[in-house]
């Protein structure tokens, strides 16, 4: 009976753990979904760019996936730094939307010169547990990039707040370096009139 009564509880057990990594191994694929959702709405848009299904007359289908996928206000304030606090709410609103369209319009012009474009999911890394760093390899006409995606959450949903090519260029990093010097020579709204000139397609 000793016997039997321990070889039952030994299959439990086993049955038990099986079942935990299971459900483990379920969660994180789940948990790794929710990350990459804004990430392979981006991509969607960008494949449609490159099969000039997306074009300068119907750029407001990228400015929405951006919108989406970007959490544009904490772009706003890494970019702008300390000014952002000065600004009132409604420049702060006009500088993102006109950032939103900012980055369309670079990623019109970047990707509908690609005729072969593929993105391969890499993996997902924990940052602190508030962050996530989503890893992908672009190949555009043969040519491979890594991409390095940097998210946060926000509303329960997993946003991007910077892009890292090759593992160091920060886009973040180049914007504030881009929009320093017209700030500080013309304020906001000199870098909201070129902004504007520049949307311009």
């Amino acid at each position: 009976m000793r016997r039997f009564l321990s070889n039952f509880f030994c299959n439990i057990f086993q049955i038990c753990f099986l079942i935990g990594i299971l459900i483990f191994f379920y969660s994180e694929t789940r948990s790794e979904s929710k990350v990459l959702t804004g990430v392979n709405e981006l991509h969607k848009s960008l494949i449609k760019i490159s099969k000039k299904t997306i074009n300068g007359d119907n750029l407001e289908l990228i400015d929405d996936v951006i919108k989406n996928s970007y959490d544009l206000e904490k772009m706003g304030k890494m970019i702008i730094g300390v000014d952002w606090k000065q600004m009132d709410a409604n420049t702060q609103k006009e500088f993102i939307n006109v950032f939103n369209r900012f980055i369309s319009v670079n990623y019109l012009r970047r990707f509908n010169k690609i005729n072969e474009l593929n993105f391969e999911h890499q993996t997902v890394t924990v940052i602190e547990d508030k962050f996530r760093l989503a890893r992908v390899i672009l190949t555009a006409d043969n040519e491979k990039i890594e991409i390095d995606y940097l998210l946060g959450l926000k509303n329960e949903k997993w946003k991007i707040f910077d892009v890292l090519l090759d593992g160091s260029i920060s886009e973040i990093a180049t914007k504030k370096s881009d929009f320093k010097k017209i700030i500080r020579e013309e304020g906001v709204g000199g870098l909201l009139k070129r902004l504007r000139i520049r949307n311009q397609f």
